[in-house]
């Protein structure tokens, strides 16, 4: 057994929460090279998701939100941006009240994926974030930490809201912004993690606008409602 395996009150071992060897492995290389790993190194045609998740130990928040937020930077099918913005959301949540790792049941940590697609989004994935992640360097770094966290977790709430309304364009830009600021954190590149904020809030001010016009249009039809029927 593990040494760092910790028992809970029930007796069972809890593995969600102890460094598994992978990631003591690799916890100093970037984003992009432990995403190539988990697939290199994954044994059998599926890996879990506590696999996937473990694999980044506690730079797992910032993994999973650009897991969550890459099908939504590219176009998909209708309907994906609400099955991928509800975890963002959770995770937002879990963020702003100061967790360290993302939680999830254990029956969806249980739940596994396909090597071959994993393996099919990280190869579209992979370039595009090596090339964001050439640039990054440790920088202003107070801008990271247990507050810092928080924010992210704040914008990361704000960019599932987002995405999560059913308009055109609300979850394109959000989303982009949200890998950025996700690759930020990870690589406590505070400059980059600025560009992604910058991102997100013109994302964000773009859903507000939409909403503001769809309000007043709402508005006004219902106005107008009685003379069209002739009242």
């Amino acid at each position: 057994m593990d040494a760092d395996a910790k028992t809970t009150r029930n007796g069972r071992i809890n593995v969600y929460r102890q460094e598994s060897e992978f990631h003591r492995a690799h916890e100093h290389q970037s984003a992009s090279a432990v995403l190539r790993a988990v697939i290199d190194e994954a044994k059998g045609e599926t890996i879990s998701i506590r696999e996937i998740i473990e694999a980044f130990g506690e730079r797992a928040f910032g993994f999973v939100l650009i897991l969550f937020s890459l099908p939504n930077c590219v176009p998909n099918v209708p309907g994906i941006a609400g099955i991928v913005g509800t975890p963002v959301l959770i995770f937002g949540i879990q963020m702003m009240l100061g967790h360290k790792r993302p939680w999830l049941p254990g029956f969806i940590l249980r739940q596994t994926v396909s090597v071959a697609k994993f393996k099919r989004l990280i190869d579209i994935a992979e370039p595009r974030l090596q090339k964001l992640e050439s640039y990054c360097k440790p920088r202003l770094l107070p801008l990271f930490g247990p507050i810092g966290d928080r924010v992210v977790g704040l914008f990361a709430f704000l960019v599932a809201v987002s995405v999560l309304i059913p308009f055109p364009g609300t979850n394109f830009p959000p989303s982009i912004a949200l890998v950025i600021a996700s690759i930020a954190v990870m690589e406590e590149d505070g400059y980059l993690l600025l560009v992604g904020y910058l991102i997100g809030l013109a994302g964000l001010a773009y859903t507000v606008t939409i909403l503001g016009a769809s309000y007043h249009l709402i508005l006004a039809a219902i106005q107008n409602l009685p003379g069209w029927l002739g009242f």
